[in-house]
């Protein structure tokens, strides 16, 4: 092999058409709407641009350049430039990169290597426009991964707020394709949105699923009212196919993947509640799922159950409910609820009750506590459930269920029940007040006597003029509510008792004289 005699410009004009003939085949092999195919090309165009291709020697005899592409590591390609063949040392089994970095360095010698890349890229608007007037579920998935490809390449360098606005062009570029048709428009953004959420859960596998928890949840949420639009829409024959192949989908993304469960659950509910409603096609589902091994499907056969009105079956399963997935069951008692399957429910609300304690302690986080136990009482509200077995679930409930516990006994009438209540968990006034205290005080006022006292002793226990005046105020509350009672005596004993005993804070004396508290 010759040493270099002979300039890179001067071999490109030497070897010109076959270079051009080159390209021309290579522009016909790669597929810019393939993902492979345009992560190719721009690697090899970024190569170039960054100077890492540099030319080791040239045989004028044998028509051969060797060439040296500076990559992670550097890689020696081979270029036969009358045969149009290439060789790389790097371990890839067809066109690669550093190869394909060396042709355009020797085409852009003579053309513009951006104008071919552009002519290159723009067969992919050519061919997507053609693919949108074809009404099969393949050319509308070709269409989706064109855009998804189109503006993913670098996400894995790239900040959440990077990847929202990327996800929001993909968007952008799915409705320039809209079939024209406004019966067609429903089931195109339903089929497109359901394949980009796909999309979005493979990426989960390499990039952190938060980057896309907050992109598919809106997007699911959305799709609801999509759905709920398209069922109410005759159904086109012709879209049989689409819907065949949603089914398709939501399988691989609800069954397949591990990474944000909610979501998922909320993908097949929306799908199977609302789009998905006749029992022939919930049956072959449920048969699906029956049949599937190596994962476990146990909520997802209860969610059918339910759908099916198959007690037996589900009686079955919530044996298995466990503290860490109440959310789920919670979700499914919702849907029971929905389809007004009072057995399903109770069902449901009867497997969960021996693990709300554990969940609400130990799996859910302090601020959501409260918001969950409350939601999770509203369901246990429609169905029978003995008093006694009610009282242990609130319970169960421990602090976090005290408004819930606290309804049912002012429903019961035990009005001192709910005070002892409130005792033992030292409620505030404020909490007291929004958990029934008014309706007490109307029904039986004496009973809320006591407990006024302790809220008022425990304000003068902190002895600043604050907490005294808070105190008399809870004192004029329990004043008004022994006038109610009829316990006048005993109120202006009370409040003479009160006097002698903090006779020497003279700064709460004053504060009892301005209450005007006898009566």
């Amino acid at each position: 092999m010759l040493l270099l005699s002979h300039s890179l410009f001067n071999i490109a004009v030497r070897y010109q058409t076959h270079i051009q003939q080159w390209m021309e085949t290579i522009s016909d092999d790669l597929n810019p709407s393939i993902k492979e195919d345009e992560e190719l090309v721009r690697r090899a165009s970024f190569s170039v641009r960054n100077g890492i291709v540099s030319t080791l020697s040239y045989d004028p005899y044998e028509h051969v350049l060797t060439a040296k592409v500076q990559d992670v590591t550097p890689v020696i390609v081979t270029i036969y430039l009358l045969d149009e063949q290439v060789k790389c040392n790097c371990p890839e089994n067809r066109l690669c990169r550093h190869s394909l970095a060396v042709i355009f360095s020797l085409y852009m010698q003579k053309f513009s290597l951006s104008e071919w890349v552009q002519e290159w890229r723009s067969k992919k608007t050519e061919q997507l426009s053609l693919l949108s007037n074809e009404r099969t579920p393949e050319s509308w998935n070709a269409i989706v991964q064109s855009a998804f490809n189109a503006v993913s390449a670098d996400w894995s360098w790239k900040e959440r707020y990077y990847i929202d606005n990327s996800i929001m062009q993909m968007k952008q570029k799915l409705k320039k394709y809209r079939p024209f048709e406004r019966e067609w428009q429903p089931i195109y953004d339903i089929y497109t949105r359901t394949m980009l959420i796909r999309l979005l859960f493979e990426s989960t596998e390499e990039l952190n699923e938060s980057m896309f928890r907050s992109s598919i949840q809106a997007d699911i949420e959305e799709m609801q009212h999509q759905l709920l639009n398209l069922s109410n829409k005759p159904r086109l024959f012709a879209a049989d196919a689409f819907y065949d192949a949603l089914v398709l989908h939501v399988r691989y993304i609800v069954y397949d993947f591990e990474a944000m469960f909610d979501l998922r659950f909320n993908l097949l509910h929306a799908f199977w509640v609302i789009l998905f409603s006749e029992k022939t096609r919930r049956e072959e589902e449920f048969s699906y799922l029956n049949e599937l091994i190596g994962f476990n499907n146990d909520l997802f056969r209860a969610f059918f159950c339910v759908l099916l009105k198959k007690k037996d079956e589900l009686q079955l399963i919530t044996q298995k409910v466990h503290a860490s997935n109440m959310p789920e069951w919670m979700h499914l008692a919702k849907l029971a609820k929905e389809q007004d399957d009072l057995t399903s429910l109770t069902t449901i609300l009867y497997a969960m009750r021996p693990h709300i304690f554990d969940y609400v302690n130990s799996h859910l986080s302090a601020w959501n506590r409260s918001l969950f136990v409350s939601k999770l009482y509203e369901l246990y509200k429609f169905i029978d459930i003995p008093d006694a077995e009610r009282e242990q679930l609130f319970w169960q409930f421990g602090t976090f269920g005290v408004r819930a516990y606290s309804d049912f006994l002012i429903e019961q009438s035990r009005f001192k029940d709910w005070v002892a209540l409130h005792h033992r968990f030292e409620s505030t006034l404020d909490y007291a007040e929004s958990c029934g205290m008014k309706t007490v005080l109307q029904e039986a006022p004496e009973t809320v006597l006591p407990f006024y006292h302790v809220l008022a002793v425990s304000e003068v226990r902190e002895r600043n003029r604050h907490n005294y005046k808070q105190a008399v105020r809870i004192w004029k509350k329990m004043k008004s509510a022994a006038k109610k009672s009829g316990k006048t005596d005993y109120w202006n004993d009370y409040v003479n008792e009160v006097q002698l005993k903090y006779k020497r804070l003279r700064a709460l004396q004053e504060e009892i004289q301005k209450g005007n508290l006898p009566l």
